[in-house]
């Protein structure tokens, strides 16, 4: 049989498939792949595409898949959409924008998710949430709440929003779940109120004075059945589980499940012993009649970083900040339940390092791990071999670890492919850029790439990576890398090397040391330099002296 006969054989079998097969298929993908795949094959595909694809995730998207499908696709049949400015897809919403009229066409959405939003992507989206008034989740940031107008959204029940502490926007709406991650980026005034009919509440902060603002706000919400509160603030005092006690009994008398993780600075010239401070959350109230169980992590030196949180962690994000988990106090060692005790950390996916940790908690489940930070070095790295779901790593400017260590983890992780590491360390790592094995790897490996500051407060003229070193990185990461972060001297680097070289690139985010109000990046100046940029399809957004793109196809 010939090769034509068996390939026409082929295309028969698949077209002779049940449209209910094919809506199995469907399931297992995500409708933006599945639209991609099985747009433009025949009226049959394009009916079953259009009938049941209607859920589209945007978030990573590079821009040749988000434009064929938003011309393909009838974005009025689309019941959820997920937009976002991050650093993978800068400026999506606004071209997002250009490429189908907005609000008018989307006004249908269930569910909308606009993330990551700067400025100019704000003033875009927030004058027109009213226009949504069939929504039931939305998701929005970053964003100020004093900008956005009081809405009514009768529909509207689940709310994930990252904003300042101006949050009356929201307070005529019957929500049943809110989760509002609290910034400061705005100087005007607070005003953090909450929909007294709310059922659900979770809130993150990382200042100092929120805390205590953000108890006095819950004390009208006398329907809430659930409470997390998750603060990164660690030059708070210590927590007094006292003072929850009484605003719980006084106040929210439905609560059944209150979830936690406060840091706080460890000062015993300032502040109580461990044990005083876990005494407060070990009342009869807290152990008997609730069920909550606390565990505090700290080090044994004076001056330092503690956490205490609820048992089971509740949030993603876990630090590690103690040398050994034999040192933490807990009130759950007595607890019988054996699915409690292995369950307690089955939430976290993401994980940081902050202190040389040599005994890892036997309990924190590492599966499901799929973003590490290790800030400084440690000893041993075989626990980090069982994180088979790791796909993000960075590393601390106090990081090194031998090369061995580096190719086994490397060896270890099939998944890891994404890396955040400071040019310094990245050359000790590879040993000067002439370990060829360990830059083999990470050729192979590493498809986002981001080259990170040494100062973990601010970024020096130490920081901007040099032609010598620019070199061996773009040798390296060339092939496969598909988003870059960089710091370089100037734009004559990012046109002449950076965009002629690395043509795999999706994304790219490069900050300049040279910026004048004469030496800034624009599409005027690109086309200049180049023919070939001059015809290259791709948005740049900038932010100060950072330069982000997102591009088009590639020729």
């Amino acid at each position: 049989m010939t090769a034509r006969k068996r390939f026409k054989h082929n295309v028969t079998l698949l077209e002779s498939l049940p449209n209910e097969m094919f809506i199995e298929i469907f399931y297992y993908l995500l409708d933006v792949d599945t639209v991609y795949a099985f747009s433009k094959l025949n009226k049959r595909y394009q009916d079953l595409i259009l009938n049941y694809c209607s859920a589209f995730d945007f978030k990573s998207v590079n821009r040749v898949k988000f434009d064929y499908i938003i011309r393909q696709h009838d974005v009025h049949r689309w019941r959820s959409l997920r937009l976002s400015d991050d650093d993978i897809t800068p400026g999506q919403m606004a071209h997002f924008c250009q490429l189908c009229s907005f609000p008018e066409n989307i006004s249908q959405l269930k569910a909308l998710s606009v993330v990551n939003m700067k400025l100019n992507s704000s003033s875009l989206f927030t004058p027109h949430l009213t226009s949504f008034n069939q929504l039931v989740s939305l998701s929005i940031g970053h964003v100020c709440g004093k900008n956005i107008p009081r809405v009514e959204l009768p529909a509207l029940r689940y709310v994930v929003v990252n904003s300042c502490m101006h949050s009356n926007w929201m307070k005529m709406l019957q929500l049943k779940s809110l989760q509002h991650t609290i910034e400061h980026n705005c100087s005007h005034e607070y005003s953090l109120t909450w929909p007294t009919a709310l059922r659900k509440l979770k809130v993150y902060f990382r200042r100092t004075d929120d805390n205590e603002i953000i108890r006095a706000s819950l004390k009208h919400l006398s329907q809430l059945t659930s409470l997390s509160i998750c603060g990164t603030a660690w030059e708070s005092p210590a927590p007094d589980g006292q003072i929850w006690e009484n605003l719980i009994t006084s106040a929210m008398p439905l609560l059944e499940k209150f979830q936690f993780c406060f840091q706080f600075w460890r000062d015993f010239n300032l502040t109580d012993d461990i044990k005083q401070v876990v005494s407060t959350f070990s009342t009869s109230f807290y152990v008997k009649e609730r069920s909550w169980f606390i565990q505090c992590d700290a080090q044994r030196q004076q001056f330092s970083i503690a956490t205490l949180y609820s048992l089971p962690f509740a949030f993603e994000h876990f630090e590690i900040v103690t040398k050994s988990f034999d040192e933490s106090v807990s009130t759950w060692n007595n607890c019988s339940n054996n699915d409690f005790k292995k369950d307690l950390y089955k939430n976290v996916n993401k994980l940081t390092v902050n202190v040389p940790c040599d005994k890892i908690n036997q309990t924190l489940n590492l599966v499901n791990v799929t973003d590490l930070t290790l800030k400084i070095s440690i000893g041993s790295i075989d626990w980090i071999f069982s994180m088979k779901k790791l796909y993000k790593l960075s590393l601390g400017y106090q990081f090194n670890m031998s090369s061995n260590d580096l190719m086994q983890l490397l060896k270890h992780t099939p998944c890891l492919s994404s890396l955040t590491v400071s040019c310094h360390t990245l050359k000790f790592l590879t040993d000067q850029w002439k370990h060829n094995a360990i830059c083999d790897l990470l050729s192979r490996k590493i498809r986002s790439l981001e080259i990170s500051s040494d100062n973990c407060f601010s970024t020096n003229s130490s920081d901007y990576v040099d032609v010598h070193d620019l070199l061996p990185i773009v040798r390296i990461f060339n092939k496969r890398c598909r988003y870059l972060s960089i710091i370089v001297y100037s734009r004559n680097i990012v046109s002449g090397f950076i965009l002629r070289v690395m043509r795999h690139l999706r994304s790219l985010k490069v900050c300049l040391q040279e910026h004048n109000d004469d030496q800034k990046i624009t599409k005027e100046w690109l086309a200049q330099q180049d023919i070939a940029l001059k015809n290259l399809d791709y948005s740049i957004v900038q932010n100060g002296n950072e330069y982000s793109f997102w591009f088009g196809r590639r020729k």
